[in-house]
């Protein structure tokens, strides 16, 4: 009974830590210059003014890249479209209607 629960508390951990670390936003830090990561995005990652002044925002969902804030629109579209998380990230706003918008 110990030799399965040594085994199975573990594994449980391991579980639990993976599915905390599911999505993650990265980021350079402008002012220490470091790379930032975190489970919550950056303020300006939803704000379509500051996103052109912004440091570059990349979003990993298990390890794969979902959305960078460094591509075109078209491309960051088409990423969230195939992305098992695509529905649940902020929508993106065409730069037509970012232009009609100032």
């Amino acid at each position: 009974m110990k030799r399965l629960l040594s085994t199975i508390i573990p594994f449980c951990v391991l579980v639990v830590a993976s599915a905390a670390q599911a999505q993650v936003y990265q980021w350079k830090d402008a002012e220490t210059k470091t790379t930032r990561l975190s489970n919550t995005a950056p303020p300006w990652y939803r704000n379509i003014q500051r996103e052109s002044h912004a440091p570059r925002v990349q979003v990993f969902y298990y390890g794969v890249l979902v959305d960078d804030t460094n591509l075109s629109f078209e491309v960051r579209q088409a990423m969230r479209a195939q992305s098992p998380i695509g529905r649940v990230l902020p929508p993106l706003v065409s730069p037509a209607s970012q232009q009609a918008r100032r």
